[in-house]
């Protein structure tokens, strides 16, 4: 099962960039940091309006800012220049939505989870990693490399 080694953070993405990454229009994510421990998973919540867990991507690799990145997606030609405020560009592989998205009141309710500002590693909310691990999801995109 591909959840069993899992190596996950908890990340904030408004609805505008997730749009553009399910329509494959957006091929990186980019942050300010590196998590210190390895990561190849970001489970999402979507901001507001939703505000709710929606998504799960899968991530290829990190890349740190000089080296390039391919320039076929929104965002990419500007990370290659420095013109982001983000020094990491995470290569997006797959994304997965949950069928059943988790709403900001069930998450603070029954798993005590806020959205993180920055991240949080999934091992600071086991509850949610397993429920998260196991629930139905629907393969959204797929990239081929």
């Amino acid at each position: 099962m591909w959840y069993e080694s899992v190596k996950a953070i908890y990340v904030s993405i408004k609805p505008k960039y997730l749009r553009l990454i399910c329509l494959g229009e957006k091929s990186y994510e980019f942050r300010n940091y590196l998590p210190k421990q390895p990561i190849d998973t970001l489970f999402v919540y979507e901001t507001r309006p939703s505000g709710a867990l929606k998504y799960i991507i899968k991530i290829e690799k990190i890349i740190e800012y000089p080296e390039k990145i391919p320039e076929n997606g929104l965002g990419n030609h500007e990370f290659n220049c420095n013109k982001l405020q983000s020094k990491y560009a995470y290569q997006i592989k797959e994304v997965l939505r949950l069928e059943k998205p988790i709403l900001l009141k069930e998450l603070k309710e029954k798993y005590n989870f806020y959205p993180p500002q920055s991240y949080s590693y999934d091992q600071n909310n086991v509850k949610l990693t397993n429920y998260l691990k196991k629930a139905k999801k629907i393969v959204f995109l797929k990239k081929a490399f």
